[in-house]
């Protein structure tokens, strides 16, 4: 018996076999679900990235604070290095009252000029203390504040000035005036060189370190006051009224302008 062909058989059966699925439409050249837009996404956004904590804005960690300590340090090297005669003949004479006079008479338009710079260094140092100081909430340790605190400072010392001259010509001889004036704002150039390196260790070294120099500042600030009392005794405690001048003095150009100094941090700060 002559058996079918196995080839015709599997030629035959290939017509009658179903279409392949890959020759179908593939399912994924139809609406890609990529472009779909997803229901899921429209309802709950998904998270791009974690919301950080910011770090806090200590003096050590703003590049501002460097940078205006670095223009205190040259604007100190430039002004010692300029007037170092000046400053070292009033800290010789600090004590005797007849030789300042002839002291402060030889000073030139130069000397005026970078005794400026040194009140302006010391004022700027101050500001600086104050600012740590006050900022008892760590809060940002801006440049603006910093510059609000140094401006109102400067006009302070500036109404001191105007008010030395205006007190001195109602109650006190020209030249006693002058000593005195000098012998302040002198004061003051001094206190700013001691605390312009303390206050660098206060701003970078440990914080366990902190309060013993604060301490030291404190101190320094304190002799400093008492150095200005001093000198007001020695210039002007030769009659009986001259103690009702020295209250005068206290009263309207340190106890209370200082507390209405105070009350304007605050409200910067």
């Amino acid at each position: 018996m002559t058996l079918p062909d196995t080839i015709q058989i599997v030629n035959d059966t290939s017509v009658v076999l179903p279409m392949d699925s890959l020759v179908k439409m593939d399912s994924l050249a139809l609406v890609d679900s990529l472009r779909i837009v997803d229901s899921i996404k429209s309802i709950i956004p998904i998270p791009t990235g974690f919301i950080g904590i910011p770090h806090p804005s200590l003096p050590q960690t703003e590049g501002w604070v460097f940078g205006v300590l670095l223009i205190f340090f040259l604007l100190m090297t430039y002004s010692i290095s300029h007037s170092a005669g000046l400053l070292t003949d009033s800290l010789k004479t600090f004590f005797q009252v007849k030789l300042r006079s002839s002291i402060f008479s030889r000073a030139t338009i130069n000397d005026l000029r970078f005794r400026f710079f040194i009140i302006a260094f010391s004022i700027g140092v101050a500001c600086f203390y104050l600012y740590l100081a006050l900022n008892h909430n760590y809060t940002e340790f801006s440049f603006l504040k910093y510059g609000s605190i140094y401006l109102v400072t400067a006009l302070f010392f500036l109404l001191k000035s105007f008010s030395f001259d205006l007190i001195g010509y109602v109650f006190l001889d020209s030249a006693n005036l002058k000593m005195a004036k000098e012998s302040y704002f002198n004061i003051l150039s001094y206190a700013g060189i001691v605390l312009f390196p303390l206050l660098i260790l206060r701003i970078y070294i440990l914080s366990e370190l902190i309060p013993i120099v604060d301490t030291i500042s404190l101190i320094v600030s304190i002799i400093a006051f008492i150095l200005v009392l001093i000198k007001l005794f020695q210039i002007f405690l030769h009659k009986i009224v001259a103690s009702f001048y020295i209250m005068l003095y206290l009263c309207t150009l340190e106890f209370l302008p200082l507390v209405a100094l105070y009350l304007v941090y605050q409200l910067i700060i």
